[in-house]
C-alpha cells in the first residue's frame, strides 16, 4: 500500500510474495489492483468453498483475511438485521460487512483464529488486525510513503522496498528466553501484535490493543468454577467443528487432547454430526513412541482407549524418524516456522510430518496444544525460588542447567554474546512485561504473583507456539484449531486463584472438569510431550551440516561464531550431559546460517 506512488505496475511484485505463501494456501490465488493498494491472498477454505474468494470487496472496502471466525453464524444474523444482504455464506462476507458496520470496532466483536488487511479507499486507510491469541500471524513494515504487509517476513522480505538487516536488537530477539511484543528480528519490520488492530493512513500509523485481560475478584466456588470451566470448552470445541469439510482431532492420549476429542465425540453425537476421527503419531519400531527425558509413556495405548471410550474412527499414524534427519526435509521444516529460528525443531518437523499424512485424509483437526500455558502448568512452579525470582518463571527454572545468554547460544562468540548482553536484555524485557499485568487492588502478595507468572507465560509462550504449531500444520496441508485458546475460557481463567487451578495436581482443574469424560487411566497420565523421532542419526547429521557450513567460506553466520568451539564440538564425542545442549546448540548455528542465506539477511552491529 503506498498512498503517492501508482501500484498498478507492482501486480508482479505482490505475485511474487504470494508465491513465498504457497504451504498457507491451495484452494485459490487472487490479486486485488488499485492505484494505492495492491492485495494478494492464496485461500485455504474450510467455509463455503465456493463463495469465500479473496481478496472480497464491497462499496470501497477490499478485504484479505487468513484463519476463522467462528462466531460468523451469529454475527451473520445481527448484520441481518442491521439491513445488510449477503452474497456469499462466508465467514469474510462477515468480516467485511461488519467493518462497514462498526468500523474499527468490529475486530472486538470477532471470536476465532484470523488476521486480515482491509483497504479502505474511500477513508484511504489500511487496518491491519490480528486475533486475542496471535494464533495467525500477520507482519509489516512502514515505507517512506506506505506499507508492505504479510502473512509471514518472508512475504515481505520478498518486496524490494524492504532492506533485510538484522542490528543487535534483532540477534536478541532471536537468542533470547524472551521476545518484545511487536517485534522481530528484522530492523523496521513490526508483527502485530496478539489482539491488536494497526490503522495506517496519510497522517501515520495507529496502534492499538481492542483486546486485553481483565482482573477481577474470583466468586465461584470451587463446583461452579469446575462446571463452568466444562461449559466454556465444551463452547469452545463446539465453534470449532464448524466447517464444510470434515473435522478431525489430534489425539495423543494425554488429558490436554483427550478432552478436545471426548467434547467434539459429543458435540458431534447431539448435533447428529459424522462420527469423529482421531489421528495419533507414532515413530516405526518404537524409534520415539516410548518414554524419554520429556515422555512418561509411549501415547498409542492411551489413545486407543480414548478412542474406545467415545466411540470415535481412529488411525494411528506411523512416520519414520528418518524423515527428521533428511537435511532437506529438515529445512523445509525449518522455513515452516515462520522464518523464526529456534533452538529445537525436532517438534514442527515431527507435527509437518504427520499433517501430511492427515492431509491425505481430513483438512481441519482440534488439537489440544496450549492447555498447559492456559491451565497453569508450568516449569519450576513447586519450587518458592523460582516464583520468588525477579525474572521470567522459565529463566528461573532453567538457571542451573541453561546458560544466562539463551538457549542455543554456545557455539557463538562470546564478544558478540557480551556486546549483546542477552541477560540485560531479558531483565529489561521483564520489567516492561510486568508493567502490563492487571492486578486488583488490595491483591494478597503471593495471589499478586501468581497472576504475574500467569500472565507472563501466556504472553511469553503462547504466541511463540502458536505460530510454530501454524506454520508447520499448514506447510503439512491441515488446518489447526485450538480449542484451548479461546479467550472466554482464558478470561475466565486468569482469575481463577492458582490454588484452584491446579487443586489436585498439574492441571488439576482442566482433570477435574474432565472427570466424566476419559478413562481413569488417561485421566491422571503423567504429562508427556509431543512425539518427536529420536533417531540416532540425528546429531551426525547435525554435525555433518554444521561442517558443511564452516568448509563454505561464504556462510554468512561465520562471523558470528566461536570457531574454536564449533572444531571442539566437531572433534569430541561429547558429554552425554551435555548432549542435549549440544543439539539445539548446533541447530541455532545452523537454522540462523539458513534464514540469514536464504532472505539475503545482512548483520549490521
Amino acid at each position: 500500500m503506498d498512498f503517492h506512488r501508482n501500484l498498478v505496475p507492482d501486480r508482479n511484485i505482490v505475485l511474487a510474495q504470494l508465491g513465498t505463501l504457497a504451504w498457507r494456501g491451495g484452494d485459490g490465488e487472487e490479486i486485488f489492483t488499485s492505484p494505492h493498494a495492491v492485495i494478494g491472498h492464496r485461500r485455504r477454505a474450510a467455509v463455503d468453498l465456493d463463495g469465500g474468494r479473496q481478496p472480497m470487496s464491497e462499496e470501497t472496502t477490499v478485504l484479505a483475511f487468513d484463519g476463522q471466525i467462528y462466531n460468523h453464524r451469529e454475527l451473520r444474523h445481527e448484520l441481518g438485521l442491521r439491513g445488510h444482504r449477503f452474497r456469499t455464506r462466508s465467514d469474510t462476507e462477515v468480516i467485511l460487512r461488519a467493518y462497514l458496520e462498526w468500523g474499527e470496532e468490529s475486530a472486538a466483536r470477532l471470536n476465532g483464529m484470523f488476521a486480515f488487511a482491509l483497504w479502505d479507499s474511500g477513508a484511504e486507510r489500511l487496518l491491519l488486525a490480528r486475533d486475542r491469541f496471535g494464533v495467525k500471524p500477520l507482519y509489516y513494515h512502514p515505507t517512506d510513503t506506505g506499507v508492505v504487509f504479510g502473512s509471514e517476513p518472508k512475504a515481505v522480505l520478498a518486496h524490494p522496498l524492504v532492506d533485510p538487516v538484522a542490528d543487535a536488537g534483532g540477534l536478541r530477539e532471536l537468542l533470547a528466553f524472551t521476545s518484545t511484543p511487536g517485534r522481530t528480528p528484522i530492523s523496521g519490520m513490526r508483527r502485530v501484535r496478539p489482539g491488536e488492530i494497526v490503522v495506517i493512513d496519510e497522517k501515520g500509523t495507529d496502534e492499538r490493543l481492542y483486546w486485553r485481560l481483565v482482573a477481577a475478584p474470583h466468586t465461584d466456588d470451587g463446583e461452579t468454577t469446575v462446571r463452568r470451566v466444562r461449559e466454556l470448552l465444551e463452547a469452545s470445541v463446539a465453534r470449532r467443528l464448524a466447517a464444510d469439510v470434515p473435522v478431525g482431532v489430534l489425539l495423543s492420549g494425554g488429558v490436554d487432547s483427550s478432552t478436545v476429542a471426548a467434547l467434539a465425540a459429543l458435540v458431534l453425537r447431539r448435533n447428529g454430526g459424522d462420527r469423529l476421527r482421531t489421528f495419533t503419531v507414532s515413530y516405526k519400531g518404537g524409534q520415539a513412541s516410548g518414554p524419554g527425558p520429556m515422555r512418561s509413556s509411549e501415547d498409542a495405548p492411551y489413545a486407543r482407549a480414548v478412542a474406545e471410550h467415545i466411540g470415535s474412527e481412529h488411525e494411528l499414524i506411523e512416520l519414520d524418524s528418518g524423515d527428521m534427519v533428511d537435511p532437506v526435509l529438515r529445512r523445509t521444516a525449518v522455513r515452516a516456522q515462520q522464518d523464526m529460528p529456534v533452538a529445537a525443531p525436532q517438534f514442527p518437523a515431527s507435527l509437518r510430518a504427520l499433517c501430511r499424512r492427515i492431509g491425505e485424509r481430513i483438512g481441519v483437526v482440534l488439537a489440544g496444544e496450549q492447555a498447559d500455558t492456559v491451565f497453569a502448568s508450568f516449569m519450576g512452579m513447586d519450587d518458592p525460588a523460582v516464583i520468588a525470582a525477579p525474572t521470567y518463571p522459565w529463566i528461573a527454572a532453567t538457571a542451573h542447567h541453561l546458560p544466562p545468554q539463551g538457549l542455543g547460544t554456545g557455539l557463538f562468540s562470546p564478544d558478540l554474546l557480551t556486546r549483546l548482553d542477552i541477560p540485560g536484555y531479558c531483565a529489561d524485557a521483564y520489567r516492561a512485561d510486568l508493567a502490563r499485568v492487571p492486578h486488583l487492588e488490595g491483591e494478597d502478595p503471593r495471589d499478586r504473583r501468581m497472576r504475574e507468572i500467569y500472565f507472563l507465560h501466556l504472553q511469553g509462550w503462547q504466541e511463540f507456539g502458536c505460530a510454530l504449531d501454524d506454520g508447520a500444520s499448514l506447510a503439512g496441508g491441515v488446518e489447526v484449531r485450538w480449542p484451548y485458546c479461546d479467550h472466554e475460557l482464558v478470561q475466565y481463567l486468569f482469575n481463577v486463584p492458582m490454588e484452584m487451578k491446579t487443586s489436585g495436581g498439574p492441571k488439576g482443574l482442566l482433570r477435574a472438569a474432565a472427570a466424566d469424560l476419559l478413562p481413569a487411566s488417561v485421566l491422571h497420565r503423567a504429562p508427556s510431550q509431543f512425539p518427536t523421532g529420536r533417531d540416532p542419526a540425528y546429531a551426525p547429521m547435525l554435525k555433518a551440516e554444521l561442517r558443511r557450513v564452516l568448509a563454505d567460506p561464504a556462510s554468512p553466520v561465520l562471523p558470528l561464531l566461536d570457531l574454536a568451539a564449533v572444531n571442539a564440538l566437531l572433534a569430541g564425542p561429547g558429554e552425554p550431559r551435555r548432549a542435549w545442549r549440544d543439539l539445539t546448540d548446533m541447530e541455532m548455528v545452523l537454522q540462523i546460517n539458513q534464514w540469514l542465506d536464504q532472505y539475503r539477511i545482512r548483520i549490521a552491529l
